[in-house]
């Protein structure tokens, strides 16, 4: 094992950082703690460390390539790496550098390393060096602060990285625009890359994408993720009856979502399941950045509990190419990219419903542990009459008993107007930066 580790080492160090692209994700690496990356499978983690690696290379925090430690436990050699060979890789690391090299800052970066068994005692144990710098990663909430193993709580901080923004997709496409910097042509030119970005969706590797080639790697992403976070990682028993639940909650992107209708609906397919075994699914759904979901906007528990949540898939465009949505479903596609846009943006995000009729408002915003100050409705299209009606009534009524929040609309492509005293701005708007929220 010492060898393929010393192998692996200077395989990355000979090759040099690999180019990448730039993500606007802010990575902070806190004193005494092992720093995580987590997110789901395709969106990019592994090209974020080479970023990290690069940034700390450039201030001076880490001298050179020599002082970094790279692995990636994909790795078949790595993957099957039992506890006690872990120790192995600081000392074929340390055996590599002069006397003088060992006494300066060493970065650690472990790739997908939570897949070994005892890896929080191994890297908790290399964080406990003063100028050592310890970085993983892994596609899994596992490594979230309230999931990993009791020995690395409270020594761990979790950096989330989500797919792609709006600004990033331009980087990833090839763009030069500023979105902070626009001429009437830029505009122009961003506002049909933000019609990409709807059909095309966020992962990374979709940007410049041929579109022949675009369903096909969508489902290959699906699939992958069915097979490694679903069938093999939870050791799941009925693989059918599993891929079939994920289909339909793609199915139901941007939509109501309670797990006794789902079950039914299972139950009308021929699944005949245990009510835990939804829920279970649902919750792994969440753990592995499959999907993100919403709550009834409540202090009570018991409330929250008994109203429906709102589901969105990581990417809407994997929801549109796996559940067979035979239209464009547009304010759908918006409401998800306003969703992830705010989720990004470190804010905490709610529905509401108002009014006799019990009508939804898409999205009640606050910042963490504060009162909400913003609820916004997403609708593709306010040209009809009722649509303009059922919105702007909405939150009106909300407003009205919360004078404190403010109410604005989300659409496609319209000018910036107020009707009744509500702002009515675009998706674009909200994701180029030229809405900016409290």
């Amino acid at each position: 094992m010492e060898s393929i580790i010393k192998e692996r080492i200077l395989d990355f160090q000979q090759a040099g950082i690999p180019e990448y692209l730039r993500r606007d994700t802010k990575v902070f690496h806190l004193e005494d703690m092992v720093t995580t990356i987590a997110g789901g499978r395709k969106v990019g983690k592994t090209y974020l460390t080479y970023q990290i690696i690069d940034d700390l290379i450039k201030n001076s925090t880490v001298k050179s390539l020599k002082n970094v430690c790279y692995l990636h436990f994909d790795d078949e050699a790595l993957a099957s790496m039992k506890p006690g060979e872990l120790s192995k890789i600081d000392q074929v690391f340390l055996s590599l550098l002069d006397k003088d090299e060992v006494c300066q800052p060493i970065l650690f970066v472990f790739d997908e390393i939570h897949n070994v068994q005892g890896w929080e005692n191994f890297v908790l144990r290399l964080k406990k060096k003063k100028n050592w710098l310890v970085v993983v990663t892994g596609s899994t909430s596992e490594l979230e602060e309230d999931k990993v193993a009791r020995q690395l709580r409270g020594k761990t901080f979790t950096n989330r990285l989500y797919p792609l923004s709006f600004a990033e997709f331009l980087r990833f496409n090839g763009s030069e625009i500023d979105l902070t910097r626009m001429s009437g042509r830029d505009k122009s030119e961003a506002m049909k890359n933000f019609d990409e970005y709807m059909k095309r969706g966020s992962y990374p590797a979709v940007a410049k994408l041929g579109d022949a080639l675009l369903r096909p790697l969508l489902q290959n992403y699906f699939n992958s993720i069915v097979v490694s976070d679903f069938i093999l990682n939870k050791n799941i028993q009925n693989p059918v009856a599993c891929k079939s639940f994920l289909r339909n909650i793609l199915l139901k992107n941007a939509c109501p979502y309670t797990h006794k209708k789902e079950l039914n609906n299972l139950k009308s397919l021929g699944f005949n399941l245990a009510p835990k075994t939804v829920s279970d699914w649902f919750r792994c759904a969440e753990e592995v950045y499959f999907i993100g979901s919403v709550g009834f906007n409540s202090t009570s528990l018991k409330r929250i509990s008994q109203n429906y949540r709102k589901i969105y898939s990581s990417d809407w465009a994997m929801a549109n190419c796996i559940s067979g949505w035979n239209e464009k479903k547009t304010s759908r596609i918006l409401e998800s990219i306003t969703y992830w846009h705010l989720i990004r943006n470190g804010f905490d995000v709610k529905y509401e419903s108002v009014g006799q009729n019990r009508n939804e408002i898409d999205f009640i915003v606050s910042h963490h542990g504060k009162k909400p100050f913003l609820a916004i409705q997403v609708c593709s299209d306010l040209s009809n009459e009722f649509t303009h009606e059922r919105e702007t009534k909405s939150l009106m009524l909300l407003c009205k008993e919360n004078p404190s929040i403010k109410p604005l609309i989300l659409t496609l492509f319209e000018k910036t107007v107020k009707s009744g005293g509500i702002q009515i701005r675009t998706v674009f708007d909200l994701v180029s930066g030229a809405l900016i929220l409290e």
